[in-house]
C-alpha cells in the first residue's frame, strides 16, 4: 500500500491506475493459468492411474490364470507318472494306453502347446521335459534305466517347484497372527 501512495506522489492518477490494473490483470492471469495447469495435470494423473489400475488388474488375472493352469498341468503329469509306475508294478490302469499311445500324456502335451504364451517358455520347457521323460519311462523295461529316469523326473519336479516359488513367491506367503 505504501508503494501505491509513493507512486501517487510521483506519477499522475491515470498512470497509477493503469499500473494497478496491469498488476491485477497479471495476478488474475497467473491464478487462472495455475488453475488450468493444475486441472490438466490432475486429469492426466487420473488417466494414468486408471490405465495403471487396468494394467494391474490384467496382470493379476494373467498371473492367477497362469498359476491355475500350471498347477493343473503339473497335477496331470504327476498322475500319468503315478499310473505308469502302477503299470510297471503290474497293476492295470484303465484308459492310460490306447493303441500304444499314452492318451492322458497326449492331452497334456496339447494343453501345454495351446497355452504356451500363458505358461511361458521356462515352464513349458520343464513340463515338456517331464512329458518326454514319461514317454521314455513308459517304453523302458530296464530297471536300472527306469531308476535313472525316475531320478531325472525328481530333478524336474524340483526345477518346477523352484520356478513356481521364484515366479509366484509361494514360499514367501505366510499367515501371521499377531497376539
Amino acid at each position: 500500500m505504501k508503494d501505491i501512495l509513493d507512486m501517487l506522489t510521483k506519477y499522475s492518477l491515470p498512470v497509477v491506475l493503469l499500473i494497478v490494473v496491469v498488476a491485477i490483470f497479471a495476478f488474475v492471469s497467473k491464478l487462472v493459468t495455475e488453475n488450468v495447469i493444475t486441472t490438466n495435470f490432475d486429469r492426466y494423473k487420473k488417466d494414468v492411474e486408471l490405465r495403471l489400475q487396468r494394467r494391474s488388474n490384467f496382470e493379476e488375472r494373467v498371473l492367477l490364470d497362469r498359476y491355475t493352469l500350471l498347477r493343473d498341468i503339473h497335477t496331470k503329469i504327476g498322475k500319468v507318472m503315478t499310473d505308469l509306475r502302477r503299470v510297471k508294478s503290474g497293476s492295470t490302469v484303465k484308459g492310460l494306453q490306447v493303441n500304444g499311445e499314452l492318451v492322458p500324456l497326449t492331452e497334456v502335451g496339447d494343453l501345454i502347446e495351446r497355452n504356451r504364451y500363458l505358461i511361458t517358455d521356462r515352464f513349458r520347457e520343464i513340463l515338456l521335459s517331464q512329458c518326454q521323460l514319461e514317454l521314455k519311462y513308459a517304453n523302458t523295461n530296464d530297471s536300472t534305466l527306469m531308476e535313472r529316469q525316475v531320478a531325472e523326473y525328481v530333478q524336474l519336479e524340483l526345477a518346477f517347484d523352484k520356478a513356481m516359488n521364484e515366479v509366484f513367491g509361494l514360499d514367501k506367503i505366510t499367515w501371521n497372527i499377531r497376539e
